[in-house]
């Protein structure tokens, strides 16, 4: 009788676990985010549920500009950021990004 009360427990426990784990895994696979360089600009963001925010920053000692691409259903959309040298930013906008590039 107690051999069969530890196999129950321990059949629960796994099960228990694996129910546990597969939630976060995939929330961790959806929140994943992008980084990258492009020309003066570091970038990165995560996709949100209805909205993305880009998080930039001008690494040059001169003025730049940055491009970003939008997809928002059907309808592609591009973003021009004007920075200055060394500035930090932020920009959101409906959808989802296509690409960046400066």
């Amino acid at each position: 009788m107690r051999r069969i009360s530890k196999a129950v427990v321990a059949a629960s426990l796994a099960i228990a676990t694996v129910g546990l784990t597969a939630p976060a895994s995939q929330a961790a696979t959806a929140g994943a985010s992008e980084r990258g360089t492009s020309g003066c600009f570091n970038w990165s963001y995560s996709e949100g549920t209805s909205t993305t925010t880009v998080y930039w920053h001008n690494t040059c000692n001169k003025k730049a500009q940055l491009f970003i691409w939008w997809k928002n259903g059907a309808v592609d959309q591009m973003k021009r950021v004007d920075a200055g040298a060394h500035a930090k930013g932020h920009i959101k906008h409906a959808g989802s990004v296509k690409s960046i590039e400066a």
